[in-house]
C-alpha cells in the first residue's frame, strides 16, 4: 500500500512517467509506461533494472538496434475478432513489418547474450511467427496493394478490367476529339471522372448536341459533365469489374485474416515481446538522458545514495547550472531521515 495516494504527483513520478512516454515508440509501449507500479519484489526490480542497463550498453556501444514498425497490436484484435472480420491491406502490411521487427530483435539479443543476458532471456520464449509474415507479402506488395498473383481469379479480373478501361480511354479520346473540333469544350477542358465514371466537359448550350447523359456540372453551371452514350455500356463493365474486384480483394483479406486468427496466440505473444522491448529502451534512454546510474541492489534493509541528484532538477537545470547532489545512508539502526526547512525551501525535492 501506497501512502498518500498523491504519493506519485508529490515526488514527481507523474513527470517521470510524461518523459518515458515520449521515449516510447508504439502506444503500446505508452499503455505499459502508465501501468507501472512501485514494486516491492527484491528479484523483479532487479531484472527490470539489468534490463534496463543492458539495453544502455546497447545504446553506448552505437549497436544498429531494430527500431522500426513498433505499431499498435490492439487496434489489430479489434478487426481480427470475431470470426469473419478481416485486416485491411495497409494493417496486414504493417503487420509483416512487426514480425519482422520481432525476428530482427529476438536475433540480436540471442546475438548478444554475453552482455545481454537478461534481455537474451526476454527473447528465448518468443514464438516464431516469420511464416505469418512471408504468407502477408507474398499476396500484400511494398504499397499495401493485394497483388495481381494472389489468386488466378483475382488476375484474370484485373487483366480484363485494364482491357475495359484501355478500351474506354481510346472510345473517350475519339468522342473528346470530335467534340473539340466542334466547340464544344470549353478551352484547356480534358475528359475527367465524375461518380467513378469517365465523362466528356461540354459547354452548357452545347449540351444537347453530344448524345448522352449530365452527371454532373460546374459551380457556375456554364459546363456540364457528360457520359457519352457511347462509352455506357464500358463504363458499366468497367464498374462491374471493380466491384467483382473488391469482392475477391475481401475474400483474399479474409482468408489472410482467418490465418492470422489461427496463429492469435503465438501472434500476441510476439508483439508482448515487441512492447516488452520498447518499453525497456524508452527506460534506456532516459536514463542515458538523465545521466543515471546502475544500483547496487542488496537484500537487506539499507538505503545508501551517493551524490544523488533529483531527475526532474537535473533536466530543469541542465546546461544553465549544476544541481547540489545529496548524500544519504539509512538502514536498519538508522530507519528516518528528517527533512526540515521553510516552504518552498526544496523539501520534496
Amino acid at each position: 500500500m501506497i501512502y498518500p495516494d498523491q504519493l506519485e504527483e508529490k515526488l514527481g513520478f507523474d513527470q517521470i512517467r510524461r518523459h518515458l512516454s515520449e521515449n516510447c515508440l508504439s502506444p503500446a509501449a505508452v499503455r505499459r509506461v502508465e501501468a507501472m507500479r512501485f514494486l516491492t519484489d527484491f528479484n523483479a526490480i532487479r531484472l527490470l533494472l539489468n534490463q534496463t542497463s543492458e539495453f544502455v550498453r546497447i545504446i553506448e556501444k552505437g549497436e544498429s538496434f531494430p527500431a522500426a514498425h513498433f505499431h499498435d497490436p490492439a487496434l489489430w484484435h479489434e478487426k481480427i475478432f470475431p470470426a469473419g472480420n478481416y485486416l485491411d491491406e495497409q494493417e496486414l502490411l504493417d503487420m509483416a513489418g512487426a514480425i519482422d521487427t520481432v525476428h530482427l530483435c529476438k536475433s540480436f539479443l540471442r546475438r548478444s547474450r554475453e552482455w545481454c543476458p537478461s534481455l537474451a532471456d526476454l527473447a528465448d520464449p518468443v514464438p516464431d511467427v516469420s511464416a505469418v509474415a512471408v504468407s502477408i507479402t507474398r499476396q500484400i506488395d511494398e504499397r499495401a496493394k493485394v497483388r495481381d498473383n494472389a489468386t488466378p481469379e483475382l488476375a484474370r479480373i484485373r487483366k480484363r478490367l485494364r482491357e475495359q478501361q484501355a478500351r474506354l480511354r481510346s472510345l473517350s479520346e475519339q468522342i473528346f476529339s470530335k467534340a473539340v473540333a466542334e466547340k464544344w469544350v470549353p478551352e484547356g477542358a480534358l475528359p475527367t471522372i465524375r461518380e467513378g465514371r469517365v465523362v466528356i466537359p461540354i459547354l452548357a448550350e452545347h449540351k444537347r448536341r453530344l448524345r448522352g447523359f449530365v452527371l454532373d456540372e460546374s459551380a457556375t453551371g456554364q459546363t456540364v459533365f457528360m457520359e457519352p452514350a457511347e462509352m455506357l455500356d464500358a463504363n458499366n463493365e468497367i464498374r462491374e469489374y471493380e466491384h467483382a474486384e473488391r469482392r475477391e480483394v475481401v475474400r483474399i483479406l479474409t482468408h489472410i485474416t482467418d490465418g492470422i486468427r489461427a496463429r492469435y496466440d503465438d501472434l500476441k505473444s510476439a508483439f508482448d515481446f515487441l512492447t516488452e522491448v520498447d518499453f525497456i529502451r524508452a527506460r534506456a534512454k532516459y536514463a542515458r538522458t538523465i545521466e543515471a546510474h546502475m544500483p547496487d541492489l542488496r537484500p537487506r534493509p539499507t538505503l545508501q545514495l551517493r551524490d544523488a541528484r533529483h531527475p526532474l532538477l537535473f533536466l530543469t537545470l541542465k546546461g544553465k547550472r549544476p544541481v547540489v547532489p545529496l548524500s544519504i545512508d539509512l538502514n536498519d539502526q538508522d530507519r528516518m531521515i528528517l527533512v526540515s526547512g521553510p516552504n518552498a525551501g526544496g523539501k520534496s525535492v
